[in-house]
């Protein structure tokens, strides 16, 4: 069975792409049109990939028992966070 260390940076790489992707694939799933139809389109697929990291973060934690991969998800989950408040509200 593969062993996977406990890195804090591990953690953060892994908080760094996930939500991305998901923006990315939630994004290119759907009509072009949607974005210029609805405005909350997007904030709503932003806020899904924040969730789905918090989700990760979760497993990791409880799961596989990693907790520097885990505090490494949180702290960039909090950074999400705040560029998220900062974007769509301020």
């Amino acid at each position: 069975m593969m062993s996977i260390n406990d890195n804090l940076f591990l953690g953060a790489f892994l908080g760094l792409i996930i939500p991305p992707i998901v923006v990315y694939l939630l994004a290119i799933s759907v009509n072009q049109e949607l974005f210029d139809y609805s405005s909350t389109y997007f904030e709503n697929i932003c806020l899904m990939g924040i969730g789905i990291n918090a989700g990760v973060m979760w497993l990791v934690l409880n799961k596989l028992k990693k907790d520097k991969i885990g505090r490494g998800i949180l702290i960039v989950n909090f950074a999400y966070v705040i560029a998220f408040i900062t974007y769509f509200y301020i």
